[in-house]
């Protein structure tokens, strides 16, 4: 700024533009040295780095190497043909968290419906999937698709605590499926330099 300030005269740039008889025209641009400049910065992310810094480093996953009795798992359901890609970024996106059983999945789910403002960035990755862009889908539990909007819709028309009571059988809260500092760095860093998540 001390550089522009310093400049006894105004700087000009030319511009040569083409105009509709196949000749230029010129036209100037001035800058005021005395006039504050803003910066402002679009970073985008892929999503592949950001999540896997966002699992919870508990030992949680080790309890998933012998499946409960009764358990669920995403590759045992319907996948809607229509929404095959959608559902296989959220399968990635339930990889990288560490996340396999579909209890969890949906509980997680619901609990970022149920309060985006805390779970922003995350949720908003999470719930762009879940819209029905491809037609409707089989509103039976054997679909995926739909067991995951069932979920959410869950935590849209409710409180953090009732998602816990829809899926009993997921014993993990938020908290211990996300490693919370880190998404509290994720909301600084996404709010000073407008973060996207790709």
């Amino acid at each position: 700024m001390r550089v522009l300030n310093s400049l006894p005269v105004y700087i000009a740039v030319v511009l040569l533009t083409g105009s509709a008889y196949g000749g230029r025209e010129k036209r100037y641009l001035f800058i005021n040295p005395e006039a504050p400049i803003t910066l402002g910065f679009l970073l985008n992310m892929p999503i592949s780095l950001a999540l896997p810094t966002l699992a919870a480093v508990n030992g949680r996953s080790l309890q998933f190497l012998t499946p409960a009795e009764g358990e669920e798992f995403p590759d045992e359901l319907l996948w809607e043909p229509a929404y095959e890609e959608q559902l296989g970024r959220l399968s990635a996106y339930f990889t990288h968290l560490e996340l396999p059983a579909l209890s969890c999945q949906e509980r997680i789910l619901c609990e970022l419906a149920a309060d985006p403002d805390t779970f922003s960035p995350i949720g908003e990755i999470f719930m762009k999937e879940l819209r029905l862009n491809h037609g409707p889908v089989k509103t039976t539990t054997d679909s995926l698709m739909w067991r995951y909007i069932s979920a959410a819709r869950e935590g849209f028309g409710s409180a953090s605590g009732q998602c816990e009571e829809a899926f009993p059988s997921c014993p993990y809260a938020p908290s211990r499926i996300l490693n919370m500092p880190v998404l509290k760095v994720w909301q600084y860093i996404s709010d000073r330099l407008n973060l996207q998540l790709v």
